[in-house]
């Protein structure tokens, strides 16, 4: 890992690269309340203060590993990770999470709580002016088995969001180790058909091990039920989804992200009645959350506090 200088650091010492669409809302920021730190749009000249480059999607004309430091603007780093591999300095690298885990736990709440309370249905048999009791009649959260994919900072705040409402969460990770949010964790490869979910949110970061994990073998946990995707496209094996929606193992799909972005015109998940679509909305890094937490790392370096990194280069998360 690249060497970080030992101490407190003035404000002079400082070079940003902002390489972001939120430049806008963070430079102004910046500028008022750190006037000495060299902050630009373009790639930074200077060797002899410490550079820190502000991202999401990486720059192309620049190597990350001449900065000593990375910092995302976003819950996502797994194409700042892709750019590292192999590098021989890796910078520390941070992100921002702001209140990603709220946001997601509200979307998650809100096409569960959907699904439970068969709104679609009840608005199909108001159409058809049809007095369908039976068929409108809800499930209930207090009563429904969920599992959550991803025991991070996104899947803790799925958990919060649904066991608030009474909903029994099982989380999922690739260790199983305990985690914040979650009364029982398992390992991913215990997800079985035996476990018979109602309700399962995938919240998986983008690596090598994740690539096509939500599977047939994970699909088979649910009956019938319903399943999620906020955490990265490309961990969904979509012929995999196709297969279970069609054998009845997905009643429903709601899918916030997808390998390729945007999802192409013509593609099957667009009009199939049993998928839910929505562009990349469930959690947004808010202007306020990015600027603050940047802002809170920078004070703690100019009084001598480095941040701890809160992304591990090598596992891609």
């Amino acid at each position: 890992m690249t060497e970080l200088p030992d101490g407190p650091l003035r404000q002079s010492d400082i070079a940003i690269r902002l390489n972001t669409a939120k430049a806008d809302a963070l430079e102004p920021v910046l500028k008022e309340r750190f006037p000495e730190i060299e902050v630009t749009r373009a790639p930074l000249k200077t060797a002899r203060k410490l550079r820190i480059l502000v991202t999401f999607h990486t720059p192309d004309d620049e190597d990350l590993s001449g900065y000593q430091w990375v910092h995302s603007i976003g819950a996502g780093v797994d194409a700042i990770c892709k750019r590292l591999e192999g590098a021989a300095n890796v910078p520390l690298v941070t992100r921002t999470t702001g209140r990603m885990g709220e946001q997601i736990g509200e979307y998650c709440a809100a096409y569960t709580l959907a699904h439970l309370q068969k709104m679609a249905v009840r608005r199909a048999l108001q159409v058809s002016e049809d007095w369908d009791r039976e068929r409108a009649a809800p499930a209930y959260l207090f009563e429904t088995r969920i599992g959550v994919i991803g025991t991070g900072s996104i899947g803790s705040g799925v958990t919060r969001a649904l066991s608030a409402l009474g909903g029994k969460v099982t989380g999922f990770s690739r260790s199983g180790r305990p985690s914040g949010g979650f009364e029982t964790v398992k390992r991913l490869d215990e997800l079985q058909a035996g476990d018979r979910l109602d309700v399962l949110v995938a919240a998986l970061p983008f690596t090598e091990e994740t690539d096509g994990a939500l599977n047939t073998e994970v699909f088979a946990a649910l009956q019938g039920g319903l399943f999620i995707n906020v955490g990265r496209g490309a961990t969904l094996d979509e012929a995999a989804l196709r297969r279970a929606l069609e054998a009845g193992q997905v009643s429903h799909a709601v899918l916030d992200v997808f390998r390729d972005e945007p999802l192409e015109k013509g593609h099957w998940l667009w009009k199939h009645d049993q998928v839910t679509i929505t562009p990349h909305v469930s959690g947004l890094t808010l202007d306020e959350d990015g600027a603050y937490r940047l802002a809170e790392l920078l004070d703690g370096v100019l009084a001598g506090d480095w941040p701890a990194p809160d992304v591990d280069v090598r596992r891609g998360y």
